[in-house]
């Protein structure tokens, strides 16, 4: 019998890949060194070099001995310098507690040096353990580790008493053997920062052990210091040599508090950065939940972070539940990259999303531009910031799509708050009076039109509403809302009886149709996420009629229903259109469509993402274990098959935009 790899041996004792990716801090071949056996069915064994002898090979077990190797090998601690289950006498009348893993500044074991506290992948608990651990131990250094999740502690103890109650802040690494105090706290410098590898997870951290008893919107105060910390990242003339300015001063409360609020007051200086925060805005985060919250971010990158792991911290920040009530929700990224690849967008392209939340689909164009071109950074920065726009009404959102368009490489981001369905800002010239966009941006302007609209509420009041043509339809019951009440009127025009409605609002999704209709230029095209209702109800056969008269229908795909689960199960479409004229041409009558069904969302039916295994383990976009290439993990899904059988037909259908010479 063919007996079991390493990878096959820890996919059983997890039981599941995704777990087993709990293990990505080990990414110096640690998973090679540890020694696996299995025994009989359902049952395995690891070797532990210090105790010298097998055990059980359960999840938390293998993350301990995983870290026994870690500790020789990159902290360069000798085996006779460490303990494991080590006693902690938390008391004269309490039982004694146990450590993981203990090391000391002797080989006798007399003086612990530094204590860990390990969990299984997935678990959250054991960082206040730890830190009892430290205070009862007398021990500086700690650290805490689900396998995936890290946090390494130092004891800090007040100067003039070096007595309880102690206080604690993150460090970027442990001390390796012969380093000190002064060897950790030693500024990082650029080259050393490390891409954030779960940015979510950090927050949630943060929320708990900073943040619960700070007095302050933690939404808030954290962009304030992302905000910071990018500042310092992308400041000129900067080595990566050179330490960074974002770290936490020795010294007083006031003296931390100082450094960060000046760099944040630095960055509100950037052109077009300070947008987003008032004039007199400062740091209201002060004391130790500010030393926790930057020691913490600071040996990091988020300049260098995957853009997708930032989306998931910033979409977790954004309240989801408020969210849910205004009917915003972050649209998955596979729906993004479908919608992008679909449009094609091109240099030169003038590219808007009215209603763009965390600004996805900008951020996808930039990508799909630099692999369509193979542009630098600086190509890149000149494209976004002369050819895309993005807006939305909500302040929060806004602060989230400047923030990742500065990352994806837009230094200006033109990301503003306007309300799109308020065609007066528009028309009159409200918003372009206030700065937010320049003189050649208007209705009719853009080549691409990228968008997925809040579902829920409504716009009311007459001034707003009769701007749309869709209000006049829904006057004379071309257009009904199943929702909405209304009643019929009658009247005299030219002796004749007509009927007419009094609406007193209309649903946002059917009005932004509208909206991007307009924002297009002849030929033009967009893509929208729609409620699959406004395509097959009785009621709104009067906006597939006007859609019919302005724009081709060259495609919808319908989305699996858990494509935005947990949030809503709403079934939803993605509607392709081309608005007519241009070099596209006038209305035809008929023509074919490209029809699709996503059969795979990525998501479970509790809204979780479902990655792609091959032969049981997570694998990247590239088809390579993430274990191996430490990439994000590909999500399992079918509409990366849908754009390219899209492209395929839309060059044999002859549609320009999809050439390639």
């Amino acid at each position: 019998m063919r007996s079991s790899t390493q990878h096959e041996l820890l996919d059983r004792i997890f039981g599941d890949p995704n777990t087993k990716q709990g293990l990505k801090f080990f990414t110096r071949g640690e998973r090679n060194k540890v020694k696996l056996r299995e025994i009989g069915e359902d049952k395995n064994e690891i070797w532990c070099a210090k105790r010298q002898r097998w055990l059980r090979a359960r999840p938390e077990e293998v993350v301990r001995q995983l870290f026994l190797v870690w500790i020789q090998e990159t902290l360069r601690y000798p085996l006779t310098r460490i303990q494991v289950e080590w006693p902690v006498q938390m008391g004269e009348a309490a039982e004694k507690e146990r450590a993981d893993i203990a090391v000391f500044s002797d080989h006798a074991c007399t003086d612990p040096y530094m204590l860990f506290e390990l969990k299984k992948p997935e678990s959250k608990e054991g960082l206040e353990q730890l830190r009892s651990y430290l205070n009862w131990t007398g021990c500086f250094f700690g650290g805490w580790s689900n396998g995936n999740e890290y946090s390494f502690q130092l004891r800090e103890e007040d100067k003039t008493t070096k007595k309880a109650p102690y206080k604690y802040r993150t460090i970027s690494r442990l001390p390796k053997l012969g380093e000190d105090l002064k060897d950790i706290l030693k500024p990082l410098t650029y080259a050393e920062l490390q891409p954030v590898p779960d940015l979510r997870a950090l927050i949630e951290q943060l929320e708990h052990d900073a943040l619960a008893n700070a007095g302050v919107n933690a939404f808030d105060e954290l962009f304030k210091l992302f905000f910071a910390k990018l500042h310092d990242e992308f400041q000129p003339k900067t080595k990566p040599t050179d330490p960074v300015e974002f770290r936490v001063p020795v010294g007083s409360p006031e003296d931390v508090s100082r450094r960060f609020n000046d760099l944040f007051q630095a960055a509100k200086q950037r052109p077009h950065w300070g947008e987003i925060f008032d004039e007199g805005e400062k740091l209201k985060l002060q004391g130790d939940a500010l030393k926790l919250c930057a020691s913490a971010i600071e040996p990091f990158t988020l300049a260098r972070t995957d853009l997708e792991v930032v989306d998931a911290a910033f979409e977790y920040l954004i309240n989801p539940e408020q969210k849910g009530q205004k009917g915003q929700y972050f649209t998955p990224r596979p729906v993004v990259k479908m919608a992008v690849k679909m449009l094609n967008p091109q240099d030169g392209e003038k590219v808007i999303d009215p209603a763009c939340g965390s600004c996805g689909f900008l951020i996808h164009t930039i990508r799909h531009v630099q692999t369509l071109y193979g542009w630098s950074r600086e190509q890149l920065y000149r494209y976004a910031n002369e050819h895309l726009y993005a807006v939305d009404f909500d302040d929060r959102l806004k602060k989230v799509a400047k923030t990742m368009m500065i990352i994806a490489g837009d230094g200006k981001a033109n990301v503003h708050c306007v309300n799109s369905l308020d065609v007066r800002e528009w028309q009159n010239g409200t918003a372009r009076a206030i700065g937010e966009f320049s003189k050649n941006v208007r209705d009719g302007d853009f080549d691409v039109v990228l968008t997925n609209p809040p579902f829920a509420g409504k716009v009311t009041g007459k001034t707003q509403l009769a701007a749309f043509d869709l209000y006049e339809l829904a006057m004379t019951g071309a257009l009904k809302d199943e929702e909405e009440n209304w009643e019929d009127e009658t009247g005299e025009d030219n002796g004749k009886k007509r009927a007419a409605r009094k609406v007193a609002g209309m649903k946002r999704d059917i009005l932004f149709v509208e909206r991007c209709l307009d924002f297009l230029k002849p030929g033009g095209r967009m893509a929208i996420v729609l409620p699959q209702g406004n395509l097959n109800n009785l009621g709104t056969r009067g906006l597939r009629a006007y859609i019919d008269n302005r724009a081709r229908l060259l495609a919808v795909v319908g989305l699996h229903v858990n494509t935005f689960k947990p949030f809503t199960g709403t079934k939803t479409s993605v509607v392709f259109l081309q608005k007519w004229g241009g070099k596209s041409g006038g209305p035809i009558k008929s023509y074919p469509v490209f029809m699709a069904t996503s059969q795979k969302s990525g998501k479970d039916n509790g809204g979780e993402y479902v990655y792609k295994t091959v032969a049981g383990h997570i694998v990247d976009e590239g088809g390579t274990p993430i274990t191996q290439s430490g990439k994000s993990p590909a999500i399992d899904h079918d509409l990366d098959e849908i754009a390219e059988a899209f492209v395929k037909w839309g060059k044999e259908q002859g549609l320009a935009f999809l050439r390639t010479e």
